[in-house]
């Protein structure tokens, strides 16, 4: 079996850190092209301690341990419990990707299952060896690249954290002027966050209203909008309930 990390991830966390996380991206991704485990605004994944240990036979249950407490205190993994039988105390876990450098996305699945990773994803073989498929050419490419600008940063991390709403594909002029507007007239990297995370959370921006509408990146950069998402003009009903599913077929983990 072979593991894989992302490289930007690894420097601000480590690799087992980040391997655990690059592993439930993965199944949180399979469960969202399935809708299965919606809950309080995101998709969810679950296993036991047991499985994991089976999952990562390289790591011992402490260390499993250590890795999932050192991520929830840095804010990466949120934990809960949603299963149906209130006996069944069964742990899940999500990933907040507001919390990861910009770049570490899980970009898709393919047809056969397999997670097409970030380009500067690394592997890890089953001896614990890392393997680095980088050669000149690529480090060239690397030390060539120009800075990002801010718009393509507020697409990024729009991308990161709405995944619950139409994903940007491409960054028009139109937005470019929409981001510069928005920057312009104050509003800081930190709020657009805040107004993306609100949106991700919501019930209705996702889709659960009379016309089945969602919420997008344009609707977002509107400020008029925008405002009214950082009020909370849209945050879920304290007693909302999490959108009701298709029968679900048998979950793999």
């Amino acid at each position: 079996m072979t593991y894989h990390f992302d490289g930007d991830v690894a420097e601000k966390f480590g690799t087992d850190c980040a391997t655990f996380i690059s592993h439930m991206q993965y199944w949180i991704a399979k469960n969202a092209a399935n809708e299965r485990h919606f809950y309080e605004g995101r998709y969810w994944t679950y296993n036991s301690l047991s499985a994991l240990e089976r999952l990562f036979p390289f790591w011992t249950r402490r260390q499993i341990e250590r890795i999932i407490r050192d991520l929830k205190k840095a804010g990466v993994l949120l934990t809960g419990h949603y299963s149906k039988n209130s006996y069944d105390r069964t742990t899940f876990y999500a990933i907040d990707e507001s919390r990861l450098p910009i770049h570490q996305t899980v970009k898709s699945i393919s047809p056969n299952g397999e997670m097409d990773l970030p380009d500067n994803g690394n592997d890890i073989s089953p001896n614990g060896e890392i393997i680095k498929e980088q050669n000149n050419t690529q480090i060239e490419e690397e030390s060539n690249k120009t800075k990002i600008s801010k718009a393509q940063q507020v697409v990024d991390r729009y991308n990161a954290i709405c995944t619950n709403l139409p994903r940007v594909v491409r960054l028009t002029d139109k937005r470019r002027r929409a981001v510069r507007l928005i920057h312009d007239k104050g509003y800081t990297p930190e709020q657009l966050d805040e107004a993306f995370r609100r949106a991700q959370a919501s019930s209705f921006c996702a889709g659960q209203n009379d016309r089945h509408w969602k919420a997008d990146f344009d609707w977002l950069l509107n400020e008029n909008n925008l405002v009214k998402v950082l009020e909370g003009k849209y945050d879920n009903p304290s007693s909302s309930k999490p959108p009701r599913k298709k029968a679900e077929e048998v979950e793999e983990w």
